[in-house]
């Protein structure tokens, strides 16, 4: 397999083949079309790498007949060479110096048309370019099951233009572009093998996994609209199908899974964890949630999860043996929105010289976006800098200034004007719940 050096080596390969089979030998340098080679006073060709793209159709193949087939994560990357062909006469200002050149082209393109495949099977011929019987083929490309083939790419007069367009220092000159394919070069990272099957195993799953047909906050009396918004401790309607397993767990967003009676019903009632997870089957008591991981503000998945033992044979080459493991069967997920909540504003009513302070939960978190909105206008919540004279916002209270009210909202009459106050959190907003904020000039 090719190291690091097998690019390289395709280069070193060309230069020693035309060096060995052009008709009229001329030197072959590898350098860029606006570089100056010294030493290099006669005729000559130029191959230049421009670019180099990654073999599509052998991305993820390993080596055929190489390495164990339980082998894999790690196949060879494997690349394409396009080179820039460019001639040049020994004089350059002279009347016949282009027709040397288009002959030293021709006769490139001759040697490529003759040998389109470096085999190993080729060897040097001439002493200029090197030991005669030494492969032209370099070290670094032997026993390689892909071998390196030449073929005329069909690039365009505007991709050659733009080619020469980006070398400032240079002229147009004619210049084809031949394409490498192709050269593999190993991974040196380690690679992993699979562990042989040491007994199989064959499961017979009859059960079928749990499905949600639709999520809400209970309704409190009264109500006949399914309200998919809910707050912390809310009880949260769960409908569906498949509820019944030896064991049934809800799970809201990222928190832990929490163990529920089997509901044969197809419905469960259970209330949205604060900070502490509810007392269930599986643990007698309240357990407190991390702060890190408490619910917050925003989008919020519940899913159904049931376990259930599933039955199945485990064996070698005899008969096996009747085994059976717990299983989970998971639903699809219902989407509810957790907005925070608010419990008083505080003063009631004041001017845009004020601050407002709103107590409630999940008014704030720092990675989230907050804003109080008066009415329809927003003031969002910012930590205070030296200078300003609110209070550091919390996850229960936050303070804003009313400054920015005298331009949003109309000038208030005498008596002042009354605005709902609401809060926005990570885009979930909190209800009105008939709080307000009496807005004087």
């Amino acid at each position: 397999m090719a190291e690091f050096t097998g690019i390289a080596g395709v280069s070193r390969s060309l230069r020693t083949l035309l060096r060995d089979r052009m008709t009229n030998p001329v030197a072959v340098t590898l350098a860029p079309p606006d570089v100056t080679v010294s030493g290099i006073n006669g005729a000559r060709v130029n191959l230049y790498l421009f670019q180099v793209t990654e073999n599509a159709e052998l991305r993820n193949q390993e080596i055929p007949g190489r390495g164990h087939p339980g082998r894999y994560g790690r196949p060879p990357l494997s690349v394409n060479l396009r080179y820039l062909v460019t001639s040049h006469s020994a004089i350059e200002d002279q009347e016949e110096s282009d027709l040397n050149a288009q002959a030293i082209l021709g006769d490139v393109m001759r040697v490529f048309h003759d040998h389109p495949v470096l085999t190993e099977t080729l060897t040097i011929t001439r002493p200029a370019a090197g030991t005669v019987g030494d492969p032209i083929l370099d070290i670094s490309l032997r026993e390689e099951f892909e071998q390196t083939k030449m073929t005329l790419f069909p690039a365009s007069l505007e991709e050659l233009s733009k080619l020469w367009s980006g070398m400032h220092e240079v002229n147009f000159r004619r210049s084809l572009v031949y394409e490498a394919t192709v050269v593999q070069i190993d991974s040196q990272a380690q690679r992993r093998l699979a562990l042989p099957v040491a007994a199989r195993r064959i499961f017979a799953i009859a059960h079928r996994r749990p499905e949600i047909t639709g999520a809400w906050r209970e309704p409190a009396p009264g109500e006949t609209v399914r309200e998919t918004r809910v707050r912390p401790g809310d009880p949260v309607v769960i409908e569906g199908r498949n509820m019944v397993a030896d064991r049934i767990y809800v799970r809201f967003g990222d928190l832990e899974r929490i163990r529920i009676s089997p509901a044969s019903s197809g419905r469960v009632v259970i209330a949205v964890p604060d900070d502490t997870y509810p007392a269930d089957l599986d643990h007698p008591a309240p357990r407190p949630i991390p702060v890190q991981d408490r619910l917050q503000p925003g989008p919020l998945l519940v899913q159904i999860i049931a376990e259930q033992p599933v039955e199945g044979v485990e064996g070698a080459l005899d008969r096996g043996a009747t085994i059976a493991e717990p299983r989970s069967f998971r639903s699809n997920q219902a989407l509810l929105e957790l907005v925070p909540e608010i419990t008083g504003v505080f003063p009631a009513d004041g001017t845009a010289a004020d601050l407002l302070r709103i107590d409630g939960r999940r008014l704030y978190h720092r990675d989230l976006t907050s804003y109080v909105i008066v009415g329809d206008a927003p003031i969002e919540v910012r930590e205070p800098g030296p200078t300003d004279p609110w209070s550091a916002p919390t996850d229960t209270s936050v303070q804003v200034p009313l400054s920015s009210l005298a331009t949003a909202l109309p000038t208030p009459p005498a008596g002042g004007e009354s605005y709902p106050v609401t809060v926005q959190v990570n885009g979930a907003r909190s209800s009105a719940d008939g709080i307000s904020f009496l807005f004087r000039p």
